[in-house]
């Protein structure tokens, strides 16, 4: 799927995306708050952190909650999706937006943390590494990269169990039929790979500290560390 694809699909479902996240994500606290306040007693403080596939700022929200004070990039390839972030933290001025596809471009700054939620596996394998790279070689010394993503299971079994539980899930949480196929649309986009995988092209990037810190099905949480 193209850029613009991702682009055309998430501006339309840019109003109602935060509201309809725990529709969508059965393990939504742990997710996200229950993971952040692990990685804050986890990894030195940052100073600098871009969020890579921003969307509306949700993730960054749980991390301005720890890290009120640091200098904050949020990037994605929808403005429609970036205005709402913008709403989120109107009048701070700790916050820069940039409307660009992260794959093909990144920017000459070294960050302390390079977060990213529900983003990456929208990308082939090859992609996915190449990002890996960028993002290392974008880190500070004893940097960290956390990955908030979607993966497949280890066998395609498993994987079909999940899959199945979660529609399910999806249809008994209230979501209007029209929304639930816009999901349906947006599933199309995907390119998930296993976690064992993601570890895999991580360590090939140049990571040496990596490590899965929580899953639930096909929701995974990923650390990995720059160790010098």
């Amino acid at each position: 799927m193209k850029t613009n694809d991702i682009k055309e699909i998430f501006d339309l479902t840019a109003k109602e995306y935060d509201s309809q996240r725990r529709k969508f994500i059965p393990c939504f606290d742990d997710y996200y708050a229950t993971t952040i306040d692990f990685v804050h007693e986890t990894i030195q403080k940052p100073s600098t952190i871009v969020d890579l596939g921003a969307g509306t700022g949700l993730l960054s929200k749980y991390l301005y909650d720890y890290y009120p004070d640091a200098k904050y990039t949020l990037i994605d390839v929808s403005d429609k999706m970036l205005e709402i972030a913008k709403q989120r933290f109107e009048g701070l001025n700790n916050f820069d937006y940039k409307v660009i596809d992260y794959t093909k471009e990144f920017d000459d700054c070294s960050y302390d943390l390079v977060s990213s939620a529900l983003s990456i596996h929208h990308l082939e394998n090859k992609d996915k590494l190449k990002l890996y790279k960028n993002i290392y070689n974008h880190l500070s010394k004893k940097g960290t990269f956390l990955n908030i993503d979607q993966f497949n299971a280890n066998t395609k079994k498993m994987n079909s169990c999940y899959e199945q539980w979660w529609t399910k899930y999806i249809k008994n949480s209230g979501i209007a039929k029209e929304e639930y196929e816009k999901w349906l649309k947006r599933r199309e986009l995907d390119k998930e790979n296993t976690i064992d995988e993601t570890k895999e092209l991580l360590k090939e990037a140049g990571f040496e500290i990596i490590e899965c810190i929580y899953k639930f099905m096909k929701f995974g949480v990923v650390l990995a560390m720059k160790n010098n």
